[in-house]
């Protein structure tokens, strides 16, 4: 009987410790995590911020003043922390966030090149089909391609296929 109002304390007690990070420059604040999302301010860099919860390469952040919205992850660097109580982002189980402690350094590697993602936010990533249709419609056809090389004095070369059983190995040695 006691169990279901201790884990209620936990999990309200985990939202008063938000992982805190800085501006590592100055950045623009979003109403949304999204590149085309109306600017509500300008965070100044170096400026502290709690972070409130994470959207792929998005960061929900709140300012000491009270001003809260979205910031791209690179500009911000995250203190370091022994582990992090930041809410996921939706659909995301914040229980199973506590049971498993959630980040514990900022010096993973990580197989995808950018830096904070882990596992857990890999698994919790969806595709954006409305930038997918954005991107198609920048697509451009081999006259196209053609037209802008001559148009831009660009030329063509042939490249030698790189030799995968020689990779990181010098030559005359």
């Amino acid at each position: 009987m006691k169990l279901p109002f201790l884990i209620a304390a936990v999990m309200l007690a985990g939202n008063a410790f938000a992982e805190s990070a800085t501006t590592s420059k100055s950045t623009e604040l979003m109403d949304k995590a999204s590149a085309d999302a109306s600017i509500i301010g300008t965070l100044a860099n170096q400026t502290r911020v709690d972070v409130m919860q994470r959207n792929g390469a998005w960061t929900q952040v709140k300012t000491s003043s009270g001003q809260a919205g979205w910031v791209r992850m690179t500009a911000l660097r995250l203190d370091a922390t022994i582990g992090s109580n930041v809410a996921p982002a939706a659909g995301g189980n914040v229980l199973g966030s506590l049971m498993t402690g959630g980040r514990t350094s900022n010096t993973g590697t990580v197989g995808t090149g950018v830096k904070g993602l882990d596992k857990e936010d890999l698994r919790r990533a969806s595709p954006n089909y409305s930038e997918l249709e954005k991107m198609h419609a920048n697509v451009v056809g081999k006259d196209g391609a053609r037209t802008f090389a001559q148009r831009s004095n660009l030329y063509a070369a042939n490249v030698e296929y790189i030799d995968q059983n020689n990779i990181g190995k010098r030559e005359n040695n």
